[in-house]
């Protein structure tokens, strides 16, 4: 329950709109990727494009659109949302209505437009904690922590890249079939993730641009949250 819990927080978007075709982040999975990597196959561009990434923050607004089974028409929310290493990752949800969440390896924080806050704390949820920690992973630019959590696929053509991410820790390979993230050249442009019951969701990264330590400071307050009780 916990983890279906978390991943509707992970994933707020609740404004229909016109009906469109969702995108199959799983199918065609072996055609699209030839087999697992290891660190003695990760292709020389990966290597550049982690290089890149790793120890670096991460910014941009987005646009979500999420197709659930069970309506007919998507939802779509946009907001912003920013990365910083050993902080975690906030997300400000601007439409359809205004929230705040902070994902760290400890807690899970919402703060709403009024003001009222939630905590999860981790700490004694192994389970959740292990599907959070993968979360990150996806954005930390490392490949040994990108390995420690997900069996780890790649393709590139000469419009871009996909970075597909299969669930390696059983309790969350009950919840997600895969994630594939969406690049060109050094940037990175989607992230699509498929649950297991089939529901899809997309974040379309609009202006993402590496943050370097030097300006982390000026995105300070947005991970200054309230401790853990």
């Amino acid at each position: 329950m916990w983890l279906v819990m978390l991943w509707l927080l992970l994933t707020p978007a609740i404004t229909a709109a016109s009906a469109t075709a969702p995108l199959a982040s799983c199918a065609d999975w072996d055609n699209r990727f030839q087999q697992s990597l290891t660190r003695a196959t990760v292709p020389e561009v990966l290597r550049r494009i982690l290089a890149v990434h790793q120890d670096q923050g991460f910014t941009s607004r987005f646009a979500e659109t999420k197709h659930i089974g069970l309506l007919r028409r998507p939802l779509h929310s946009t907001g912003q949302l920013v990365f910083i290493p050993r902080q975690g990752l906030y997300r400000q949800l601007n439409s359809p209505f205004q929230q705040e969440m902070l994902i760290t390896d400890r807690a899970i924080y919402q703060r709403y437009a009024g003001g009222a806050t939630e905590t999860i704390a981790l700490a004694k949820l192994p389970a959740a904690k292990a599907f959070v920690e993968a979360f990150l992973a996806v954005f930390s630019g490392s490949w040994d922590t990108l390995h420690a959590h997900f069996h780890v696929y790649f393709s590139a053509q000469e419009s871009g890249w996909q970075l597909g991410l299969k669930p390696a820790h059983p309790v969350m390979a009950k919840v997600i079939s895969c994630l594939v993230l969406d690049g060109e050249q050094e940037r990175l442009v989607a992230l699509h993730v498929q649950e297991t019951n089939g529901d899809i969701t997309s974040d379309q990264f609009l202006d993402g641009r590496i943050l370097p330590e030097s300006q982390w400071a000026a995105y300070r307050d947005r991970f200054h949250w309230p401790p853990i009780e």
